[in-house]
């Protein structure tokens, strides 16, 4: 009887979870935080599967309750149109939300929606911004993609404009991300 490899790993990753409750309730952690964790693992799998209108139902509340990865997930739902009806004025609010608590990805999405004027009016200066913190704090790939965009836009800038960014870029990165917009 052969067992089909997502069943498998399924089935390591309910064991790993059920590992991870018992230390999490012998170390007293609060019940609301391993349920939280939990539905965040199942919006994952449910995303990474290509089960959106799942994903949206698990990530909504997650993202309601503040959690930066299932603000990240809804916005690119939103912006895409995957599981909910596309809106990029949504995708948009969702994006700033995790980037306020320095969550690195919306931030660089930001970069592309404002300067593409997705769901906000194209504004190339906020555009750098973005692009400037995101490239700082992502690594790999996603980072160098941020600064190719970054020195991409200041192509089409003038000195003040990139000087408005890198000043706006530095009082949200100072202010924890509260004085971004």
């Amino acid at each position: 009887m052969a067992i089909d490899l997502g069943e498998r790993m399924m089935s390591i990753w309910r064991c790993v979870f059920a590992m991870l409750l018992v230390l999490a309730c012998a170390s007293g952690a609060r019940p609301e935080f391993v349920v939280a964790a939990q539905s965040l693992e199942e919006a994952e799998f449910a995303y990474d599967r290509g089960d959106y209108t799942q994903a949206a139902r698990l990530f909504s509340p997650l993202a309601e309750q503040g959690v930066a990865s299932a603000q990240f997930y809804l916005g690119l739902m939103y912006e895409k149109g995957r599981g909910v009806r596309q809106d990029h004025f949504t995708a948009l609010g969702w994006f700033r939300k995790a980037a306020a608590q320095g969550y690195a990805g919306p931030q660089n999405n930001l970069g592309l929606m404002y300067e593409r004027g997705r769901g906000v009016r194209k504004d190339l200066v906020r555009a750098l911004m973005w692009y400037q913190i995101a490239g700082v704090m992502l690594n790999g790939d996603e980072g160098k993609a941020a600064l190719k965009r970054r020195d991409h836009l200041t192509s089409q800038m003038t000195a003040a404009q990139i000087e408005q960014a890198q000043e706006m870029a530095r009082r949200c990165q100072q202010s924890q991300f509260k004085e971004c917009d």
